[in-house]
């Protein structure tokens, strides 16, 4: 752990998070660690559990590419910058002030998932 970020070690393995996102508890929140990208440029990151728009539980939704839709109402976040990409009914105004943490992971000992989180963030 150094002077700028904290370091997660959750339950998770790495390989364990595959189409589908997988929930883990840290010190930090719940979050929901997702596999983005495909073969060669895939890796996890992790992103806040709930949405923001009226918590819904983003581990359980869908994702497709570099984004991840809420299962609820289908808001869809960029898991690249957390930024909110598409809001039913063409509410762009409330999209452009709603995002999600995405943070980065990396391999810890046993192939555990560690969440790397910038002090400030947490």
């Amino acid at each position: 752990m150094n002077s700028e970020s904290d370091h997660h070690v959750t339950d998770a393995r790495l390989d364990e998070v595959g189409a589908r996102p997988v929930l883990v508890e840290t010190p930090a929140g719940r979050l929901a660690l997702v596999r983005r990208g495909t073969g060669e440029d895939a890796r996890v990151v992790a992103v806040d559990a709930w949405c923001p728009h009226i918590d819904g539980p983003l581990w359980e939704g869908a994702v497709s590419g570099d984004e991840i839709a809420c299962p609820w109402h289908g808001w869809r976040y960029s898991l690249s910058s957390g930024a909110c990409t598409w809001a039913p009914h063409g509410d762009a105004e409330e999209a452009a002030e709603t995002e999600i943490r995405v943070l980065e992971v990396i391999e810890g000992v046993g192939g555990r998932a560690v969440v790397v989180v910038p002090q400030g963030r947490g």
